[in-house]
């Protein structure tokens, strides 16, 4: 399909119009509306599910989970007694763990208060304990109201420092992907812990509250963890295992009580099938984030926007003027470059962007367009050749005309076809009598009708109106193997259809059939699209119209298609005429019926016996070519033209003393 088009041709369809528009507007409408947020998120999901896991040195989970549950004696719905916390707490001590951070809120005293002043000695005795608060925000009667749930005050005491153990936002998916900080006044534990032992980025305030997302290092799992119990047993992990770690101390969600709200949350890699991230693997990633400074920064909203925006004049670029296939080409490596880039950036410069909008969205919109509109305009395309040449050709020929890589550029092909030409008998005469133009022309357009029929049925091409004739080709346009049998059917149909009364008048057809070489195509000029045929078969069989005028037939074939049609027709070979402008005789055929109609057997017999009338003819045995020709008179019920013709020929000829020269070759001096 081809799409060569200027920008006038552009703006002067208003289809092409509004698909411009399209796809100028979907991207930006893409990644500005909320509506979209599912691509935003998939775009930053994506690297993480083709990047290896990344190492995570010097940190550390220990997991109340449900086997240290059942192996110290927990209910894994309660809160656990805290002299636990304790002895672990004793245990990083003396391991020389950097810092411990509790994803756990102690709101509430312990039945037993020297439970609490001995945990919070052990705090205090490590001295980098990160304890954590909760937030529980409601909305009451149209208030929003703000609770902090703070660890007793004793703890809160003894620990190095303390952060609201908050996400947000969560997203619909329930996944955190953005590193919160906290706002102006609160902060979070994770960024806490980050100040407290330093990192770059706590350093300057003014930075705080800037966008960051999570760099995640892997799967659930990646960082290292060890159960709550293994960690009291010196053989449970070896001693010094916990020296200059971080150890972030939480729940799994299979354990109640913990913290307020849900704990596990959706990730990148939990939308491929892995697992959902407790909450303390979300905080150490966040601690990890910011002690590194490696998270993940969104691109500008300028620049991504001018991105999307180039994009989308590339696609209208290629839908509007290449063709589907160089589109699709060009589209998917466009896409793979623009993934390639997407992964490269979040990989390496770890910052990402929405690149699904132009990858996912634009360019596949743009290829379907584009093939779309290119097919819609391929079909009305190609419904106006079907409607065009519907009037010339029948429904199926028009289809596989149109579906055809039709040449309409100026010139011909060679190519074996048959070529009929029809007159209409006394149409002259007719006219003066009417005397009215338009009687004749309602004549006429019923006489086209009927003939033209005959045509389309037949899967005929009428090539032209000449007058009251018509010339009609079977093989061209469309190669067609068994063209001079469906172009004789064609030609006895519309014989037949010549005994019918049109408009009170029985108009009778004449038809001249030759199969032979042709030039076929657009012989007219580049300002003038005019299809025909020419050449000698094209000659041959006008002359054979005008021939049945003086010899009284209604069809008459050439030598060639009489030779092609075998059997399947009955026909009678009329003599040898030297037809105008050849210089030899050459055997000229009636076409009489189809074999398979009724009334065959019967033509054959005077079919029979004119063809001994002829034989004597060219034997020079004239008196019995007299009483054949007679005899076929008489069978055909008293009227015979051909046989009539010889007569009239003979009694000529014995009048001019010129019958012993004639070879039986008749000369035609006019059409």
């Amino acid at each position: 399909m081809s799409s060569k088009l200027d920008l006038r041709k552009l703006l002067k369809s208003p289809l092409r119009i509004v698909g411009t528009l399209l796809l100028l507007m979907a991207g930006p409408l893409c990644w500005y509306f909320p509506a979209w947020d599912s691509i935003h998120r998939l775009s930053y999901d994506l690297p993480f599910a083709w990047r290896v896991r990344l190492a995570t040195p010097n940190v550390v989970i220990v997991y109340l989970d449900q086997e240290s549950a059942r192996d110290l004696g927990q209910r894994v719905d309660a809160v656990w007694d805290r002299s636990l916390h304790t002895r672990l707490l004793n245990r990083l001590t003396r391991d020389g763990a950097k810092a411990v951070f509790y994803d756990i809120v102690f709101s509430s005293q312990s039945a037993n208060p020297q439970v609490d002043q001995d945990l919070a000695a052990a705090i205090a005795r490590n001295g980098h304990v990160i304890l954590g608060s909760a937030l529980d925000e409601t909305i009451d009667q149209g208030v929003y109201r703000q609770t902090i749930y703070e660890p007793i005050p004793l703890l809160m005491k003894s620990a190095a420092t303390s952060g609201v153990l908050l996400f947000r936002p969560i997203d619909p998916d329930y996944a955190v992907r953005h590193l919160y900080v906290g706002d102006e006044i609160l902060e979070t534990a994770s960024w806490a812990a980050a100040k407290m032992l330093d990192a770059p980025i706590t350093r300057d305030p003014s930075q705080r509250l800037k966008e960051r997302y999570l760099n995640y290092y892997g799967p659930s799992g990646t960082i290292p963890s060890v159960s709550f119990y293994q960690a009291l047993q010196d053989d449970g992990v070896p001693p010094g295992y916990f020296k200059d770690k971080v150890v972030f101390i939480g729940g799994r969600p299979v354990v109640g009580a913990l913290n307020l709200g849900r704990d596990e949350f959706a990730n990148p890699y939990s939308r491929w099938g892995g697992l959902f991230f407790p909450g303390v693997e979300i905080h150490a990633t966040e601690f990890l984030n910011l002690m590194r400074g490696d998270w993940m920064t969104p691109m500008p909203d300028w620049l991504e926007f001018t991105i999307i925006v180039l994009c989308g004049l590339g696609v209208t670029f290629m839908a509007n003027f290449m063709r589907a296939t160089r589109t699709f080409v060009v589209g998917l490596a466009a896409a793979c470059f623009i993934t390639a880039a997407a992964i490269w950036l979040a990989w390496y410069q770890r910052v990402w962007c929405d690149w699904l909008v132009p990858a996912a969205f634009q360019i596949p919109l743009g290829i379907v367009w584009c093939a779309g509109v290119q097919y819609f305009e391929e079909a009305k395309k190609r419904a106006a050749l079907r409607n065009a040449f519907s009037l010339y050709l029948s429904p199926h020929m028009a289809d596989r005309i149109a579906e055809s890589d039709f040449d309409l550029k100026p010139g011909g092909k060679l190519v074996d076809a048959t070529v009929v030409f029809t007159d209409c008998k006394g149409f002259t005469a007719m006219s003066e009598e009417l005397n009215d133009p338009m009687k004749v022309s309602q004549t006429l357009i019923a006489y086209f009708t009927e003939t033209s029929k005959c045509v389309l049925q037949n899967d005929g091409t009428i090539i032209k109106y000449i007058g009251d004739s018509v010339m009609a080709a079977w093989g061209a346009p469309v190669d067609e193997p068994d063209h001079p049998y469906k172009a004789a059917l064609a030609a006895w149909q519309m014989r037949e259809a010549s005994k019918v009364v049109v408009l009170g008048r029985t108009l009778d057809t004449r038809l001249g059939v030759a199969s032979g070489p042709v030039l076929a195509g657009n012989l007219g000029s580049a300002y003038r699209f005019d299809y025909t045929l020419i050449g000698d078969t094209t000659n041959i069989a006008s002359r054979l119209e005008g021939l049945n005028k003086f010899i009284g037939t209604g069809i008459l074939i050439s030598d060639s298609t009489q030779k092609r049609l075998g059997d399947r027709f009955v026909t009678r070979m009329v003599g040898h005429f030297a037809l105008v402008g050849k210089a030899h005789g050459q055997a000229v055929h009636e076409l009489v019926c189809p074999s398979s109609d009724s009334r065959a057997a019967e033509y054959r017999q005077w079919v029979a016996i004119f063809a001994e009338a002829i034989v004597a003819v060219k034997t020079g045995s004239f008196e019995q070519a007299k009483g054949l020709f007679r005899k076929t008179v008489w069978e055909r019920g008293g009227e015979d033209g051909p046989s009539e013709f010889y007569l009239k020929k003979i009694a000529q000829l014995e009048k001019e003393q010129a019958l012993e020269e004639w070879t039986g070759v008749v000369k035609l001096t006019e059409k």
